[in-house]
């Protein structure tokens, strides 16, 4: 079940940090991946290729996936989303990756921006705590 984002998590998911994702392999070990992310209207946005490890492994596990965000000056501010991949598209994802460039390194993407998917995922746990407060999440 979806959880809704409330205005102090909306605005920690909106400062510029690396996120770590987590897919269950074939195996049942985890694979972790760094990544950039972007959240808007209530769901988090990723950008990979079709032919990624992580996305292939999500999908084989109906689309589960686990977000880890840490605040790079606080490692005790922090928020783990249990999710899941609810739409992947190739529209827009050229624009969206050169988004996400300039939002983590202030320039253009340098590498091509064809063959990229958005990824979009719906939050549906979230646990951690900002501020020594659990965050503002509730039932969608």
């Amino acid at each position: 079940m979806a959880v809704r984002i409330g205005p102090r998590l909306a605005a920690f998911l909106g400062e510029v940090m690396p996120a770590l994702i987590g897919t269950k392999r074939s195996d049942g070990s985890v694979q972790m991946n760094p990544v950039w992310f972007e959240y808007r209207d209530g769901r988090i946005l990723l950008n990979g290729g079709e032919n990624r490890a992580w996305l292939k492994h999500a999908r084989k596990d109906g689309g589960r996936i686990t977000i880890l965000f840490v605040d790079p000056k606080n490692m005790w501010r922090y928020a783990q989303m249990q999710g899941r991949i609810v739409r992947t598209t190739t529209e827009g994802a050229g624009d969206h990756i050169n988004k996400l460039s300039l939002r983590y390194l202030g320039r253009p993407y340098q590498r091509p921006t064809t063959d990229r998917l958005l990824i979009e995922i719906v939050p549906e746990r979230v646990t951690g705590a900002g501020g020594g407060q659990p965050w503002d999440v509730e039932p969608a």
